[in-house]
């Protein structure tokens, strides 16, 4: 089923919209004009019943003017404002008429109220008087407060009806006229809204189809180049996890390919004696290392997955983060020998207790002192606070080295991203380490931070929840150990 464009809706809607306003205009037009005239008539009319009046009372108190002069007089203001005009006298006979050819008496129904000294208006034929239906104006004539008589003027309605009609017709002629240019304003005012929503969908096609790189270009200053700015930020973000997706493939393969091939290599030499028997111990000391390098590899993994789905739980308890940086220390002493690195540690409080997921946070406190020792050259320093800052307790993991650049600071938490791209130095992680450590805390309602120095040094700090201060008893501290 082939979809109606966003264009050709706008496009109708309006024009709909635009068609029915004018409808209901045009036909509250003719309604008020048709009100309009008939007032305008009757007012007319009106004005001439008086004239009328005047001149049958002039000629009615001047006996030296003939009655021809008065009959002409009637006829040329009828003539002259297009009505027909009936006079009649006191007992509603007939004394004058316009009317070709009318010879008979006005019902009474129609002179009774002129001639009870009221004025009464009459739409139709007047009871037969005339063919068409007219507007009729009746007027009494009253002559020293007392009713003389009264006059009935009369238009045709069907001029009225043509006045309407005439209004109508300008009013149509300008609404086509107005209804062309809207109709191109609109068309035009409809592709430039729908042109960058016809450019996103195309774009998002070509994305779909693959092509990641592929950006848009909203040449507009509204929420569409908003939304086209949007649109390009998400691009750009699934490029890059693309980017980390193929270099997380091709890490993890070497990863797990590498310490694979060391294993299987050593594990062959000493079944079929190539390995010495005295190296073998040796040797195997190096297939365990490598075994345990997949262990962490895959316990990533798991993490990572766990993370994804929502099934990382944390279980907080009240522990001495001071005692588990200690500990984390002791672990690693090794490889900071090995390496003569500088070891400062600050603690503000000879206790820190702290309400988190020990085993979580053993995980974040492992993960920054790896990436610590890792890139920390040979003689260089690590140094190590904890303390307190806005009521909770702080942390930080200070180390020498190469840094991190300002770009790669906006991206360092982000999953399968590695800064160390020649994998010089990192040459063991799989780019999942600082992602599980902010996955982490942000299950804990905190959150960590990195700054760095390129060429001096960088800095990770993250605060925990404090708990009630207190000194472990030495079970607890037994069972830290």
């Amino acid at each position: 089923m082939r979809r109606k464009s966003i264009f050709f809706r706008m496009f109708t809607v309006t024009m709909a919209l635009f068609a029915v306003s004018f409808i209901i205009t045009g036909t509250l037009l003719f309604s008020f004009m048709g009100r309009y005239l008939s007032s305008r008539y009757e007012d007319e009319l009106d004005n001439i019943a008086h004239q009328v009046i005047d001149t049958t009372l002039y000629v009615g108190t001047n006996r030296q003017v003939p009655a021809e002069v008065y009959q002409r007089n009637i006829y040329a203001i009828a003539q002259s404002t297009g009505t027909e005009i009936f006079v009649i006298d006191a007992e509603g006979d007939l004394i004058l008429t316009t009317v070709e050819g009318f010879t008979d008496s006005i019902r009474q129904i129609f002179t009774k109220e002129i001639l009870s000294g009221e004025s009464a208006t009459y739409r139709g034929t007047l009871g037969g008087t005339y063919k068409t239906d007219m507007l009729t104006v009746a007027k009494p004539i009253t002559y020293m407060e007392k009713v003389a008589g009264g006059v009935l003027v009369s238009i045709p309605t069907p001029e009225i009806t043509r006045m309407r009609l005439e209004i109508i017709r300008i009013f149509i002629y300008n609404v086509l006229i107005v209804g062309l240019i809207a109709a191109v304003c609109i068309y035009l005012y409809s592709k430039r809204i729908t042109k960058p929503l016809s450019q996103l969908n195309e774009a998002a096609k070509i994305i779909a189809g693959g092509d990641f790189t592929h950006r848009v270009q909203i040449d507009a200053d509204d929420e569409l180049a908003e939304l086209g700015e949007t649109f390009n930020h998400m691009a750009e973000s699934i490029d890059q996890l693309e980017n980390m997706r193929s270099s997380f493939i091709a890490n993890v393969s070497h990863d797990l390919r590498t310490p694979m091939t060391t294993i299987t290599g050593f594990v062959e030499g000493i079944i079929d004696g190539t390995i010495p028997e005295e190296k073998q111990k040796w040797y195997l000391s190096i297939v365990l290392d490598e075994s345990k390098r997949l262990s962490r590899i895959v316990t990533d993994l798991l993490d990572l997955s766990k993370l994804e789905q929502g099934s990382f739980k944390i279980e907080p308890r009240e522990f001495d983060i001071n005692e588990l940086i200690r500990l984390t220390i002791i672990k690693a002493e090794k490889r900071i020998t090995e390496k003569n690195i500088r070891l400062t540690v600050g603690f503000l409080t000879e206790h820190i207790m702290v309400l988190a997921d020990r085993d979580a946070i053993s995980r974040v406190l492992t993960n920054l002192f790896d990436n610590a020792i890792k890139f920390t050259q040979e003689n260089g320093f690590i140094d190590v606070q904890a303390g307190n800052k806005d009521g909770k307790a702080y942390i930080s993991i200070q180390n020498s080295g190469m840094g991190i650049e300002k770009k790669e600071l906006l991206h360092i938490f982000d999953r399968f991203y590695k800064t160390d791209k020649s994998r010089s130095l990192d040459k063991n992680g799989a780019g999942l380490g600082l992602y599980i450590v902010k996955s982490i805390l942000q299950a804990h309602g905190e959150n960590i931070c990195a700054e760095s120095v390129p060429g001096e040094y960088t800095k990770f700090s993250f605060t925990l929840k404090k708990s009630e201060e207190k000194k472990p008893d030495k079970k607890q501290a037994e069972e830290n150990v």
